[in-house]
């Protein structure tokens, strides 16, 4: 199981209300009134919702657990402090409080989870699943469980799904039965289908000069500028313990024993071969007698058409290839199993009726052989194995690492190999350029992103926690060494700066060229005439554009400026490689007049549907908050964050 679904899951526990407020949450909470506390009345709470504590120890939890999520997408560490200063602990404060928000709204609304509900969420997790039944495994649960969160408990599982349900139900609730009216839609469709054509003047590179090259003090003096492109990566020296499925599944070892018991088990859950269906046919009868009739008549050679003719019988319940408990009434389908071979036989159904019940067609169970399954059985039960080695190494290895083993003990405890690597960057590359990508059998750290994220955002000198591997291995890390990031030597990054100073002041001429020719056509000259005068490197064409289709070549602003210009309205911008300059003249602007209808129709409704919505989510946050009026503990974060110090 990779990584990605432990995450997954993880998010879904902590609550998919945060995805369906986050749009609005801080809008809102500044809106609404909350802020900072001047004098924190509980010692222990990060924030105050009316007489609810938001603990500190919650707090804590999702901020690292937001931060460290950051990290692994950021090209550089943000530390706690860099964290606090943007206003990571606000988010995460305004997010808890509008949890906390949403399950106090539920206590007034007498929200209660029926027990099953909770459970059946529970099952249906894939992540819980077990790889041979695909079915809900207590054992892997507590299995993945350990692997998410170490301190995570069943019991803590449970509370999050029964909140999960009860938001849910709160969300669900106030925004039931909500309908768009048509008029919303037609609007929206003219809106997007207005056609608009439009004169453009686009000018490249080739319109302005070349400047001279700068000299050495000058291109330095640029490059101290923009300092961030020009410095070496920062590379870290590490002792990586790692094992992957690949290096464990060559020693393992399976008995014919285990693939006898195995095949045997498939075959009695219905996961090999194929199960025994008929196909027959349920002709209703008026009594005993009247179905004895038709039985006769079917099985002296008449067909099911025409004995339902002669008898004046509604047309049969058909099932084709159908499974016992398929029929409408279960002792019909039993019946129709009974029976060795095709032809009809009378039954009585469970309510007194009676049926006539024609079997015409039998597909025998198909159960392939032990030695056509061999392969698959063996290599099935190696990967299992071979997990559950990974499984119990990393807990192995964790523990040695809590009790103040090393990662060299842990992994000679467990049977794990551990080696030291010597200076790398993040993209998985020594000092001399060489990328760490390994061989077919044996995976390099470049391969692999989360080996990479976990070393560059490790601290020195500690042996990390066991983490799962891109390919559903284990690993742990120490960082050893830190080679800090430095600006490269001015020989080896000159022409790269050179390239860059080129565009730089290219992109000024051009700004100032267009800026120029807009006073210019503002003042009457067509552009036509402009393009004349500039020669190479300018252009004009004209085209027809909507909001609904992106029209190519134009940067998203100039789009914008040209769908909100008025007709002989003179706008400028980017094209979409972000150096080249449009000049653009709106001719004409058409509505249209077209009557909506048919799937377009029903999805412009919907997105109408979303955006009401979302106003009544806002002004949902905004009733509550002002029944529970909320304050976030500034001091009691700034402590439990280590910024007090």
């Amino acid at each position: 199981m990779s990584q990605s679904v432990f995450g997954s899951f993880k998010k879904i526990i902590l609550g998919t209300l945060f995805i369906l407020l986050i749009g609005f949450l801080l809008i809102g909470l500044a809106m609404f009134g909350v802020t900072d506390a001047f004098i924190s009345q509980s010692r222990d709470a990060a924030a105050m919702v009316g007489k609810e504590k938001v603990s500190l120890n919650d707090f804590d939890k999702f901020f690292r657990s937001r931060l460290s999520d950051i990290n692994k997408e950021a090209p550089e560490r943000m530390t706690t402090k860099q964290a606090y200063a943007r206003g990571l602990h606000q988010q995460v404060a305004n997010t808890l409080i509008t949890e906390t928000l949403i399950q106090l709204d539920a206590d007034d609304l007498g929200l209660a989870v029926n027990g099953r509900d909770a459970l059946e969420l529970v099952e249906g997790l894939d992540v819980f699943n077990n790889e041979i039944t695909g079915k809900f495994d207590k054992e892997k649960m507590l299995q993945q469980l350990y692997r998410i969160d170490r301190n995570m408990s069943p019991k803590q599982l449970e509370e999050d799904i029964h909140q999960q349900i009860r938001r849910e139900q709160t969300i669900a609730s106030i925004l039931a039965g909500i309908v768009a009216p048509k008029v919303f839609a037609d609007q929206q469709y003219k809106y997007m289908t207005e056609q608009r054509t439009v004169k453009l003047l686009r000018l490249n590179k080739v319109a302005v000069p070349v400047a001279e090259d700068p000299s050495d003090e000058e291109l330095k003096a640029f490059i101290e500028i923009s300092n961030t492109a020009y410095i070496a990566p920062e590379y870290r020296r590490f002792t990586l313990l790692r094992m992957e499925p690949e290096n464990v599944l060559p020693d393992v070892e399976v008995s014919e024993e285990e693939i006898i018991s195995q095949y045997e088990y498939k075959i009695k859950a219905g996961q090999l071969g194929t199960e025994e269906t008929r196909s027959y046919q349920q002709l209703v009868a008026n009594d005993k007698e009247h179905a004895d009739k038709i039985t006769a008549a079917i099985n002296a050679g008449k067909n099911i058409e025409t004995a339902v003719a002669e008898f004046g019988l509604e047309a049969p319940l058909v099932y084709e290839n159908s499974g016992p408990g398929a029929s409408s009434d279960p002792k019909t389908g039993e019946a129709a199993y009974k029976t060795a071979t095709t032809g009809a036989q009378t039954i009585e159904g469970s309510f007194s009726s009676w049926y006539s019940v024609v079997v015409t067609n039998i597909k025998p169970k198909i159960v392939p052989s032990i030695e056509s399954q061999r392969a698959s059985l063996t290599q099935e039960l190696k990967t299992n194995k071979a997990n559950q080695f990974l499984y119990d190494a990393s807990k192995i290895i964790q523990d040695g690492i809590d009790q103040g083993m090393t990662l060299e003990e842990a992994g000679k405890a467990a049977g794990v190999s551990v080696a030291s690597y010597d200076f790398t960057s993040r993209l998985g590359q020594t000092r001399s350029g060489q990328r760490l990508e390994g061989l077919p059998y044996a995976l390099g750290i470049a391969t692999d992103d989360k080996i990479l994220k976990e070393i560059f955002l490790s601290d020195l000198g500690y042996d990390n926690d066991v983490f799962e591997t891109s390919n559903a291995g284990i690993a742990a890390i120490r960082i050893d060494e830190i080679k800090e990031s430095a600006p490269r030597p001015f020989a080896e990054i000159r022409d790269k700066a050179l390239a860059a100073w080129h565009i730089k002041h290219t992109n000024e001429a051009l700004a100032e060229l267009s800026n120029n020719l807009v006073v210019r056509a503002e003042a009457g000259e067509n552009l036509e005439a402009l393009a004349a005068e500039i020669g190479k490197g300018a252009e004009v064409n004209e085209t027809t554009m909507i909001r609904a289709a992106r029209t190519p070549g134009l940067g998203a602003q100039m789009l914008v400026n040209l769908f909100e210009a008025r007709i002989g309205q003179t706008v400028r911008g980017t094209a979409d490689n972000g150096l080249d300059r449009i000049i653009g003249q709106i001719l004409t602007i058409t509505p249209n007049a077209d009557v909506l209808t048919g799937g377009i129709a029903e999805t412009l409704r919907g997105q109408t549907i979303e955006g009401i919505n979302s106003d009544i989510q806002t002004a949902y946050h905004a009733a509550i908050l002002k029944e529970n009026p909320a304050r976030i503990m500034t001091e009691n974060i700034e402590r439990t964050l280590g910024l007090d110090q």
